[in-house]
């Protein structure tokens, strides 16, 4: 059972209840819906299909909305689609106009004012390069620099300039509503650039009474790496979203960037999640690159919590396949890792109480007599990603009574989250967690798992229990 995660996003190509439970059944751990490009609709049948999914297969898969963010996007086209030429010419104008090939708006002066000749100018998520040969008050005008088409509403990327934007719009406004009544797991906050826009969010789920949706930062410009130490005390986890940044920055920088931000965030014990082209070859082909198999390798090798699929399941051919293809991947790679060399380089500049002191003896001793699972009771889910942070050699089963504290552990590294009753007793969690392994793994005589929890239940708060259990 695979501990690096995988997240799958849904689009018209996993639209149905098939292929949604299909995914899931291959591996997905967490659905993904980017209201960017998907309605409520969508978003809530798609929701609705992965709770039913849950309750016939009896484990929880966690539910992820984007927010669209501050992005910037082009104005109406006559067309729904309009096809640019290469080393032709197009105007870009501060005004409200219906564009064609030959001239398209935008909403913000700040893109002609702050924009530069010699600068360049992505439309529609990069598929179009342009560069400012000419510019006046109202108006750029740009070259063409390859074939490519454009839609109304595609997005615009100006690398070199900054917009005075409000962070959250009406729009993301009712996505974070709508994601409270959903009870969504974990939003996923576009276009992140400093910590207020986060503790904007924050303030929002507070005044919705909501303290369970954990908040999930997109880093994807300069700003956001500039204030990532800040963004990360606020958040409880990233996205590296490696196309934006190779959009922002200079492409080859990328690599460099996503080892750091991966060693940065485990460091600070929050999530991170790569994500873009992992697979993207598979939109069309039943089969990857090696060089994306590398990819994909290189990331699990990292520690990585969790690695997305966009479009490679969204709109790609072989949604089902891509999840299988990267399950496999990811299940090789783990075979060498060496887990007793990880924990010691974990855990060697690190300040312990008493509960993470437990933490690191249940996977110290779980690495050590090869223990099939560690199990975890849990009410809050502290217990379990204390245990997740030290990355062990085997599955850490997270229990609890709470369904939302089980789904927000669904993206963790190597826990299986199960909604179980509350233990009372010392006995009661041993029986407890025994049946909970045996639900989840082949368990014979004489494999052990590792129990941990906290008693007595009404006077301490931390946990301060460990067994080591020997199946018999």
């Amino acid at each position: 059972m695979n501990k690096t995660k995988m997240i799958g996003t849904l689009g018209p190509s996993s639209s149905t209840y098939e292929v949604i439970r299909d995914m899931i059944n291959a591996g997905v751990d967490v659905i993904r819906i980017n209201m960017s490009y998907a309605d409520f609709d969508f978003a809530r049948d798609a929701i609705l299909n992965v709770r039913k999914i849950n309750l016939e297969n009896q484990f929880e898969t966690g539910i992820m909305l984007d927010t669209r963010g501050p992005e910037v996007r082009i104005g109406g086209l006559e067309k729904p689609i309009i096809q640019l030429e290469k080393n032709k010419m197009i105007r870009i104008v501060y005004s409200d106009i219906v564009g064609n090939s030959d001239i398209i708006s935008v909403p913000y002066k700040e893109i002609i004012t702050h924009s530069k000749i010699g600068d360049e100018i992505y439309l529609n998520n990069a598929s179009v390069k342009l560069v400012v040969v000419n510019k006046d008050e109202d108006t750029l005008m740009c070259s063409i620099k390859n074939d490519g088409v454009i839609k109304t509403e595609s997005t615009i990327n100006v690398p070199n300039a900054t917009f005075n934007i409000k962070f959250l719009s009406n729009y993301d406004k009712e996505i974070i509503k709508f994601a409270v009544d959903m009870q969504v797991d974990y939003l996923a906050l576009s276009h992140v650039k400093e910590e207020m826009d986060i503790l904007d969010v924050n303030d929002m789920l507070i005044g919705l009474n909501d303290n369970n949706i954990q908040l999930i930062s997109k880093i994807e410009n300069k700003q956001a790496l500039d204030e990532i130490e800040k963004i990360l005390k606020v958040s409880d986890g990233i996205i590296i979203a490696r196309g934006d940044l190779g959009i922002e920055l200079d492409i080859e920088k990328v690599p460099s960037i996503q080892k750091k931000l991966t060693k940065l965030t485990k460091d600070k014990e929050k999530i991170c999640i790569i994500a873009t082209e992992m697979l993207a070859s598979m939109e069309e082909n039943e089969k990857p690159t090696r060089a994306e198999v590398s990819d994909v390798a290189n990331a699990v090798l990292d520690k990585t919590d969790a690695l997305m699929l966009g479009a490679e399941t969204a709109v790609g051919n072989y949604p089902v396949q891509t999840v299988k293809i990267m399950n496999n991947i990811i299940d090789e790679i783990e075979k060498e890792i060496d887990y007793n060399d990880l924990l010691l380089e974990i855990s060697r500049n690190e300040e312990i109480n008493i509960s993470k002191a437990i933490a690191y003896s249940s996977v110290d001793s779980a690495n050590r007599v090869k223990a099939s699972a560690i199990v975890c009771s849990t009410m809050s889910g502290t217990t379990a990603k204390d245990i997740s942070n030290y990355r062990p050699s085997c599955p850490v089963i997270a229990i609890s009574p709470n369904a939302k504290v089980v789904r927000g552990l669904s993206v963790n590294y190597g826990i299986i989250p199960l909604n179980v009753g509350l233990a009372e007793t010392t006995d009661e969690l041993v029986h407890l967690s025994v049946e909970a392994a045996k639900k989840v793994l082949k368990l014979g005589n004489g494999d052990k798992i590792v129990i941990v929890g906290s008693f007595p239940l009404e006077s301490v708060n931390y946990t301060n229990f460990m067994k080591i259990e020997e199946i018999k």
